[in-house]
């Protein structure tokens, strides 16, 4: 591991969910057996959240926080932290890949979007309203590329929310799209992070 870029010092229960990953993605890359086979990993990393410290907790006035802790030189993984403000919410977004997030502070509604045009049209696209739901504390929600793909979230607690985000790519460098639904808008961003890299965050 001593091409991969971890947050220092790195916590045993971080570093132990990374060897899980690279023995699971060993025996499943490229099956649809991969997400499901991370669900347990996940759910130890957020068995106790304390973990966590205030670092990878601290919102950012009138934006989004991403606070990665872990990024893999291949890319196959980052691990990072979400901060989105209380009564705030992110734009609409996509991610490209595969993963999971868990909730670990405050309360959160998810808005699950489909794409429904055929993407021909240039900075025009045409979502469907899946699902919205409340997101518990502790609770682990999936995103499967590309038909669990697109979402957003809203912090409907009193304080901002935190979630912990585990995914197959290096995130906050891959250029992926943001949507306004109701004027069947799409435009493409790089988010970076917030503790890396300058971009422009999706709650911008």
């Amino acid at each position: 591991m001593s091409d991969d870029y971890y947050i220092e010092p790195v916590e045993s229960v971080l570093r132990r969910f990374v060897e899980d990953f690279r023995n699971i993605v060993e025996r499943h890359r490229g099956t649809p057996n991969l997400l499901a086979e991370l669900k347990a990993p996940m759910e130890t990393l957020l068995y106790d959240p304390t973990w966590i410290t205030e670092e990878f907790r601290q919102p950012l006035p009138d934006t989004t926080a991403s606070w990665v802790m872990y990024r893999s030189q291949d890319p196959d993984l980052c691990i990072f932290s979400m901060v989105v403000p209380a009564h705030s919410m992110t734009k609409v977004h996509n991610h490209l890949t595969d993963g999971w997030v868990g909730l670990v502070q405050g309360e959160q509604v998810e808005r699950k979007y489909r794409r429904v045009d055929d993407g021909s049209r240039p900075d025009y696209a045409e979502l469907e309203l899946v699902s919205q739901d409340p997101i518990l504390l502790g609770e682990l929600t999936p995103l499967k590329h590309p038909d669990e793909d697109i979402h957003q979230v809203l912090t409907s607690s009193d304080v901002p929310s935190v979630s912990l985000h585990v995914l197959c790519n290096d995130l906050g460098t891959v250029e992926r799209q943001a949507f306004e639904p109701h004027i069947h808008h799409v435009e493409n961003f790089i988010s970076g992070y917030s503790n890396v890299a300058a971009g422009a965050g999706i709650g911008k």
